[in-house]
């Protein structure tokens, strides 16, 4: 076996790391211990949501529309690519507007009807940003949902 020299710079080096990561360690949880003390009376307090604006709606809806064709280029299935792209769309509005839009009023969405509608109107700018990652069955698909829902 060959014996390794271990030079006196390494070893200060490990050792002054390895002191600096139990510093900063323990600083962290003073601070943390610190910030929950204030936490505790904000977290009583209902939060009051915004509905997602027209403007916002349109920018999620781009979001999840060039996730999906960037996701689709990169041979990512149909299947996955679209339902990542809504639920991140419908995760979105729940999280930041506690499922909320201007257009709709005072009604809270579920989960379920923010995919839906997050997933009709991803595929319908899918068909038109990026037509050929769409499937030809999904495009017959969407518009026959769009019938349905014109009835």
């Amino acid at each position: 076996m060959i014996k390794i020299k271990k030079s006196p710079r390494k070893k200060i080096l490990a050792i002054s790391i390895f002191v600096a990561s139990i510093l900063l360690s323990s600083c962290d949880s003073s601070i943390k211990s610190e910030s929950n003390r204030s936490n505790i009376s904000s977290e009583k307090k209902e939060i009051n949501f915004i509905p997602a604006s027209k403007k916002e709606m349109n920018l999620y809806r781009q979001i999840g529309i060039s996730y999906f064709c960037l996701a689709r280029q990169a041979k990512v299935k149909f299947p996955e690519s679209i339902s990542i792209a809504s639920n991140n769309f419908a995760l979105i509005i729940s999280k930041k507007h506690g499922g909320l839009i201007e257009e709709i009023g005072d009604k809270k969405l579920t989960n379920e009807q923010m995919y839906q509608g997050s997933y009709l109107q991803l595929i319908e700018g899918a068909i038109q940003l990026c037509p050929d990652q769409v499937p030809e069955e999904d495009k017959k698909k969407f518009l026959k949902a769009v019938e349905k829902l014109n009835q």
